[in-house]
């Protein structure tokens, strides 16, 4: 701007326009568009393999994590609300994933009113599964360090109240997910993306993932770490026996969280700089989009792992799992020093004896 504000205003003075120079080299790259066909491509492939993978385990963890719930832990403490809720939302978040996959590998196929639900659906339960991580965190806290003053403050009807509070909370900042999101042909594809206007675009994007960044990561991480110290004090005190374990669980739930969300968010708030024009090199904008696809991708396999890893932290859960896979297997019948299967009434009672034993160990591995 400022150079052809120069010639505009001295275009009498022949010194601005000399034959003799060649225009040839100056690198004119800074204001050429940021080509991304490399990004793309390696999107259609990595993407799709990624989303389905974790669709199919999501939607397989969450549902029988729903059923065991539902059917044999019956909703009795306040982790078995925050867990059923956590897999609810894992099991709807899994759902958009294959819309997503389908986007990725052709275009926005679904309307403009798909494209609205399934951005809702994906945003209001990528929160709220935060969330009531987060609630399962302070449950233990409460259960371990105030063991004795909240045990009549822990019921059911609190534990749903505040379940819906989070589901309320979530859908709120989801909100402009829901009303800016909109599918649109842009070149020769549909889109299903935010669009805020072209004044306020980049403001507006900015604001979204730094939303991301305080609300699903780092008030929630900080409110586990606290949670967390806390009932490790407790149990650094404690002369119980398993504490070790349940020491080895506490820094397991805080790695797994900040392994598959830290470097999301850090990727996110780059990208926040971009959108604001601090972050302006196209290489730079290149490898951000590639380390956004990776990271995003790894934070979305959340809904995958939060069945296993925040199931077996309910010791009735293990427990029931463990007598369903002892009835199976008495069912079924094993020989474990041949390692075929057999007909139950063809065993003897010796090996219906080395069975049991076998099995009993391989839970105590799982527990």
């Amino acid at each position: 701007m400022m150079s052809s504000t120069n010639v505009e205003g001295t275009s009498n003075n022949s010194s601005y326009y000399d034959e003799d120079y060649n225009y040839t080299d100056f690198d004119f790259t800074p204001y050429l568009p940021c080509g991304k066909d490399e990004v793309n491509a390696f999107g259609k492939i990595f993407l799709p393999v990624l989303y389905i993978t974790a669709f199919v385990f999501g939607i397989l963890g969450n549902s029988f994590l729903v059923l065991m719930i539902l059917k044999y832990l019956k909703l009795k403490t306040m982790t078995d609300i925050y867990l059923l809720n956590l897999a609810i939302s894992d099991f709807l978040f899994a759902v958009s994933l294959p819309f997503w996959a389908t986007y990725v590998t052709t275009e926005w196929i679904f309307g403009n009113a798909m494209c609205k639900i399934i951005s809702a659906v994906y945003s209001v339960n990528f929160y709220s599964g935060i969330f009531f991580i987060a609630c399962m965190s302070l449950d233990m806290y409460l259960q371990i360090v105030h063991t004795v003053s909240m045990k009549n403050h822990r019921t059911i009807f609190k534990s749903i109240v505040i379940s819906a509070a989070v589901w309320a909370l979530a859908m709120i900042v989801s909100i402009p997910e829901f009303i800016f999101s909109e599918s649109r042909r842009i070149g020769d594809r549909y889109t299903c993306l935010s669009h805020y206007g072209n004044d306020q675009h980049g403001i507006w994007q900015a604001t979204i993932q730094l939303q991301v960044n305080v609300i699903a990561f780092i008030i929630p991480f900080f409110a586990m770490i606290f949670f967390y110290a806390r009932i490790t004090s407790v149990l650094l005190k404690s002369k119980s026996f398993g504490k070790d374990k349940a020491l080895k669980l506490v820094i397991m739930l805080v790695t797994v969280f900040f392994v598959l969300w830290f470097p999301y968010n850090i990727v996110l708030f780059l990208h926040s700089l971009e959108d604001l024009g601090v972050i302006g090199n196209c290489e730079v904008s290149k490898r951000l989009d590639y380390a956004l696809q990776v990271t995003e991708s790894i934070a979305f396999t959340h809904c995958c792992f939060n069945p296993l890893l925040y199931a077996f932290v309910n010791e009735r859960f293990r427990r029931h799992l463990k007598n369903i896979l002892m009835k199976v297997i008495q069912k079924v019948g094993c020989r474990k020093e041949l390692g075929v299967v057999v007909p139950t009434a063809e065993r003897s009672e010796t090996s219906k004896q080395q069975c049991c034993m076998y099995s009993d160990v391989e839970m105590t591995m799982v527990q």
